[in-house]
């Protein structure tokens, strides 16, 4: 029983030192990482990132054994053991034949493998030689939990509501519900400029898609279809459905028959499809580019461009905050940053989201003239468009007030869910406006797209509410109404009379001007300003001319994981408190018999 005893407390021993040498790894990795960022400039390559994180976490690793006071040739042993596996790696990483992403995966997995290996070997100094550290004493490891306590239930109330939340953006329709698309096919004019926008059964980013759109269409001077690889109604961001113009077999049978070609092709965000729609979309823009189409990316759309291989040896760029992952798996194209969009020829990749709209007046320009494409930018009220170049702007990275974005994903208080009523001939960006910001830039509620069936946009694009009004009224925390036109139709009387189910409908744009301004502006009136810039940062839009008005920051959101963690301390040091009393009772002596003591030592005490 002693021996068994003792070989647990020594394998008890070995974890344990093995989990505080992780803990120190991981600390140091992410202690490191924001001096690194506060003092030096953005490191693009992924190489030299790998052997910076590895060094990050054997720094953290050599302190954590240093104040054990391990010997020197046991910290240099290991931190060997912890780079070997990224200068292995990086070998077939160089010849091309692993990819970034790749190898970093695989570095890791190798280097908690040799940790354990390298301790095993030296495993008398870890499971025998106490090294003094006060955290094994009893007393720190009850700070420790209480410490976890007050981390783990806001801590997995986060990851619950975050989690949701980002499940429910792109989540396809529960019905089969579908409806005809606008006959444009009938209007088809050869001697226009044809441009093809792609979609995806799997969810494209709405603000990607209608932006790009609306400018093109609104121009009256090229032919614009919103495709898939398959019919059916495509979900965008935040319970919008689109119903695609064409299928690309309808497209080419349509050029086919009127003589004509694809002039471009625009790529927005999507998520990922399934294999086989994968395979098709790339095979598809593979082909339009071999005939001749420019091809155009928007924000995360550079993904999905950058798998046709097109993009290896050009110059590209991306949305900020999908870079480092871009440069980390296609690295043979030339990431860049700081512009609205990289023109090389026959690809042109946009910054993200609202720098869509600047790869799309490049389209204008490039197939038509400047005039036309100025004319198109100020009918979208788009002030910061630059003819004939792509503008700068800055090249953001994640900063301290960004944090508004985590508490509002995980403890949002407020109104959570939005109905954004469909109208008929409601503009592209108005309806971008209203299912983008509140949802997938700022995460403080999730929409849902309602109405009395399939409705037309202002450009003949036709969108399929997922519920009337009245049947999700008892779900809804607001109604919004996106649209000039809809505004000015209620102020005069004239709008369409719908059972609101109780509600009282507000309506977003009331005014000539760009349409995503007044949405930052009712977010900073209902929640806070610091969300209403975050969101402005995320689409890549300037706020310098939109007045933002309210709280300054996001309180409640703030106010409830502190609450959290204090119901975590509390009930960390409740059950301490009852531990305590269990083990003290445990240790008490039983007390003795009296009755029976006498008769039992008798015998004894006659024999003496």
């Amino acid at each position: 029983m002693t021996v068994h005893t003792s070989r647990t407390r020594l394998v008890g021993r070995f974890l344990w030192h093995y989990i505080e040498m992780v803990i120190a790894m991981m600390l140091g990795m992410l202690l490191l990482d924001l001096v690194r960022d506060a003092v030096l400039p953005e490191i693009t390559r992924i190489d030299v990132n790998m052997l910076i994180t590895a060094a990050d976490m054997t720094i953290g690793m050599a302190v954590c054994m240093r104040v054990r006071r391990h010997g020197w040739p046991g910290i240099a042993e290991m931190s060997v053991a912890m780079f070997a596996p990224f200068l292995v790696l990086l070998v077939p990483y160089g010849f091309g034949v692993l990819p970034g992403h790749l190898v970093m995966s695989i570095g890791h997995v190798l280097m908690f493998v040799l940790m354990a290996a390298v301790m095993l070997r030296r495993r008398e100094e870890y499971v025998r030689h106490r090294h003094r550290l006060g955290i094994l004493r009893s007393k720190w490891i009850g700070r420790a939990a209480v410490v976890l306590a007050a981390l783990l239930i806001p801590g997995a109330v986060s990851a619950v509501n975050t989690m949701g939340k980002f499940g429910d953006l792109y989540e396809p329709r529960p019905d089969a519900v579908t409806a005809e698309p606008a006959p444009k096919a009938a209007d088809h004019d050869p001697a226009k400029p044809t441009v093809a926008l792609l979609v995806n059964g799997s969810g494209a980013n709405a603000a990607d898609l209608l932006g790009p759109y609306e400018v093109l269409a609104g121009t009256g001077r090229v032919n614009t279809y919103v495709v898939s690889a398959r019919p059916g109604p495509a979900p965008l961001t935040g319970g919008l459905d689109v119903v695609p113009d064409l299928t690309f077999a309808e497209l080419a049978r349509l050029l086919g028959e009127r003589h004509d070609s694809l002039d471009a092709v625009v790529i927005p965000a999507l998520q990922q499809p399934v294999p086989a729609e994968a395979g098709a979309i790339t095979t598809w823009v593979r082909q339009q580019s071999a005939a001749g189409a420019l091809v155009v990316s928007v924000c995360n759309g550079a993904r999905a461009l950058a798998a046709t291989g097109l993009l290896d040896g050009r110059p590209a760029t991306s949305h900020w905050t999908r870079l480092p992952g871009l440069r980390a798996d296609f690295r043979n194209v030339q990431w860049t940053s700081g512009l609205r969009y990289v023109d090389d020829g026959n690809l042109i990749t946009t910054a993200g989201v609202l720098s869509g709209i600047d790869g799309a007046l490049r389209i204008v320009e490039r197939l038509t003239d400047v005039d036309t494409a100025r004319a198109a930018a100020a009918r979208v009220h788009w002030r910061h468009y630059s003819p004939g170049s792509a503008a700068q702007i800055p090249r953001s990275g994640w900063a301290a007030p960004d944090v508004v974005a985590a508490l509002n994903a995980s403890y949002q208080v407020g109104p959570s869910t939005i109905g954004v009523r469909l109208i008929e001939g409601v503009g592209e960006l108005e309806l971008a406006s209203a299912f983008v910001s509140y949802t997938e830039q700022s995460m403080i509620g999730r929409t849902v797209a309602v109405g009395d069936g399939p409705v037309r946009s202002r450009h003949g694009l036709t969108f399929i509410p997922r519920s009337t009004v009245a049947a999700a009224a008892d779900d809804l925390d607001r109604l919004l109404v996106p649209g000039l036109d809809a505004a000015r139709r209620h102020v005069a009387g004239t709008g369409p009379a719908a059972d609101t189910g109780g509600l009282r409908p507000e309506y977003l744009h009331l005014g000539e001007e760009f349409a995503f301004d007044p949405v930052l502006r009712d977010i900073a009136r209902t929640h806070d300003v610091q969300t209403a810039r975050f969101t402005a940062k995320t689409l890549e839009y300037p706020v310098m001319n939109v007045q933002l008005t309210g709280n300054a920051w996001p309180w409640p959101e703030t106010i409830v994981p502190l609450a959290l963690a204090l119901l975590g301390i509390a009930s960390a040091v409740a059950a301490g408190m009852v531990f305590r009393r269990i083990r003290a009772a445990g240790r008490r002596p039983e007390p003795i018999d009296t009755q029976e003591a006498p008769t039992e030592l008798a015998p004894s005490i006659n024999r003496s």
